[in-house]
């Protein structure tokens, strides 16, 4: 391997070390530091090792023990505020000037996650604070400095109001500007924000992320399909495997249930390999009977906001195999058309994936195979298209 030169050494090390200094200190960025010097080890000198170790343990404990005026303080303030049986930890992030700012509230995905969703948000964080914006996350209940776990069966409307609880704490906030709080979200996002802007009027723009804009089970239907395609199986047979698995979740007879089903056991191995083993049980009778077709599976998020008017940007990703872009598009250019809403754009990013990152196939298998540093890689298109809309809408505002 090639020696780089001590420019490009120190210019790494300052982009990781300040990186990792504008969010939250806590032990795990120690940790993260020294694993990403651990690439350095076979390629430089131990004296260069051993100056960036002490440059990164000076700035550390600077961070840590230096005036209220520092970069850590500046950005960073813990919120703590209520929703339904926990007690949430945000994390405020002031930009640099004279408050009030305009701030945009995070609405995570699926699954657990920290406020920084494990450092997947910070390079969308510091183009929003670059352009003027607040920015405020949490842990997730039962993640981080969060208590409790959400129930699962009232998954959307306990996550709703959690978001409609942390817009109430940051209106408390005199350092921000109460009239511009958005909200950014991103894939299962796309059915809780609705059900906030159906109970919240303190809403006022919206970025959204590769959100469905169809009902959770033609959402996994055709994330199956994706994963089959990339997986090799004919566009054919893709097709009749995305119709199995939503016809048997549509299903409106025990019997039609079951062709549905015995159809997918020509794909037991398939679905086994990719994940998908639950797609293939048939469940008794009785039980398929209880079914609740009111049930959130069955929620389309695009029906709550036909009448939307405030700013949205809608984002999607060509390579995305999670849900469906070009539905979502098709889904978000019916919303703005039915709410006559002028200020609605809707975006295609070429070459990135679900997470706006610049994939190849887009499959789940590619994705699992990234390591910490390529999941905080994200497209430049995409970071300044946010950062470029939004200040756009701080000056039509101002």
């Amino acid at each position: 391997m090639n020696k780089l030169s001590d420019k490009k050494i120190m210019t790494s090390v300052k982009e990781d070390i300040i990186e990792m200094l504008a969010i939250p200190f806590e032990r795990h960025h120690v940790q993260d530091i020294f694993i990403r010097f651990l690439k350095y080890r076979k390629t430089y000198t131990k004296i260069k090792i051993t100056i960036i170790l002490c440059f990164s343990i000076i700035i550390i404990f600077q961070s840590v023990f230096s005036s209220p005026n520092n970069i850590s303080s500046q950005f960073d303030n813990k919120v703590i505020f209520q929703s339904c049986s926990f007690s949430v930890a945000g994390y405020l992030r002031l930009p640099k000037g004279e408050g009030p700012h305009p701030v945009v509230i995070f609405v995570h995905g699926d699954g657990p996650t920290d406020h920084t969703s494990w450092g997947y948000y910070i390079p969308i964080m510091k183009r929003m604070l670059r352009a003027g914006y607040a920015t405020f996350s949490w842990d997730k209940p039962g993640t981080g400095e969060s208590s409790g776990q959400i129930d699962r069966s009232q998954l959307f409307k306990i996550r709703s109001q959690i978001v409609i609880d942390a817009i109430a704490a940051l209106k408390k906030r005199p350092e921000l500007d109460h009239s511009q709080m958005g909200l950014w979200g991103s894939s299962q996002a796309g059915y809780i924000i609705p059900l906030v802007l159906e109970k919240s009027a303190n809403v006022n723009f919206l970025i959204a992320v590769s959100c469905p804009g169809e009902a959770s089970v033609d959402q996994w239907a055709f994330q199956i399909k994706a994963q089959a395609l990339c997986a090799g199986l004919p566009t054919r047979e893709a097709e009749l495997l995305d119709k199995c698995v939503s016809g048997a979740a549509k299903a409106r007879t025990y019997k039609e249930y079951l062709q549905y089903k015995n159809s997918l056991s020509n794909y037991t191995t398939l679905l086994d390999t990719l994940g998908y083993t639950r797609d293939i049980l048939i469940i008794p009778e009785e039980q398929w009977k209880s079914k609740d077709l009111n049930d959130r599976e069955f929620f389309n998020p695009v029906l709550l906001m036909e009448k939307i008017n405030i700013p949205v940007l809608a984002i999607y990703g060509d390579k995305d195999t999670q849900i469906d872009p070009i539905q979502g598009i098709q889904a978000y250019q019916r919303i703005r058309d039915l709410s006559g809403n002028q200020n609605f754009t809707i975006k295609l990013v070429r070459g990135v994936d679900h997470s706006m990152i610049k994939s190849k196939s887009g499959s789940l298998k590619e994705r699992a195979q990234r390591t910490a540093e390529e999941w905080q890689t994200l497209a430049d298109e995409y970071l300044d298209m946010i950062e470029e809309w939004l200040q756009n809408l701080k000056q039509k505002v101002n």
